[in-house]
């Protein structure tokens, strides 16, 4: 939200769900991290918290920046499979919310979150293929792990947050 403009219930309703995701994805992986790593979590809050509210939230790289904080908490703690699906699932949210515009009537900010239906479900249905697939006992092969870091970049540059247009104004 820039300064200036007028603030709408719907914005300031997505920014708070955008906030509690995005301090869920920090504090997940929070119980199982080592030593030093306890430093990630004040860290990622920050940076969540600056990618909603004050002068850095115009840059669409802090909620990027406080994504891998969370991507970076899930591995060096090394969760159960079902923690990282919910931390799929809480960054996939967090990434999509943070990246809404600011101001937007009720009718508009409805319509802009029926257009994120088809991210939505693609990113649980990709989370729910992740997480079977890993259930799964495989031989570790170097392919395989050439195809999981293919995959983690392809993702990143998917996930990371475009600069959305103003949506338009419902009829």
């Amino acid at each position: 939200m820039r300064a200036g403009q007028h603030t709408t219930w719907p914005g300031v309703l997505l920014r708070a769900v955008a906030g509690c995701l995005g301090a869920g994805m920090i504090l997940l992986p929070a119980p199982g991290l080592p030593g030093r790593a306890w430093l990630l979590i004040p860290a990622g809050l920050l940076l969540v918290a600056a990618s909603l509210a004050g002068p850095l939230a115009r840059w669409r790289t802090v909620g990027t920046l406080a994504a891998v904080a969370a991507v970076a908490e899930s591995a060096l703690a090394l969760p159960g499979l079902a923690v990282l699906a919910g931390e799929g699932l809480l960054i996939l949210g967090y990434l999509l919310l943070v990246d809404s515009p600011g101001v937007m009537p009720g009718g508009v900010a409805a319509r802009w979150l029926r257009l994120q239906l088809p991210a939505v479900f693609w990113g649980t249905l990709a989370g729910a293929v992740v997480l079977v697939v890993l259930a799964v006992p495989v031989p570790v092969s170097s392919w395989l792990l050439v195809a999981g870091a293919g995959a983690a970049v392809a993702a990143t540059f998917i996930a990371l947050p475009r600069r959305p247009g103003q949506p338009r104004q419902p009829r």
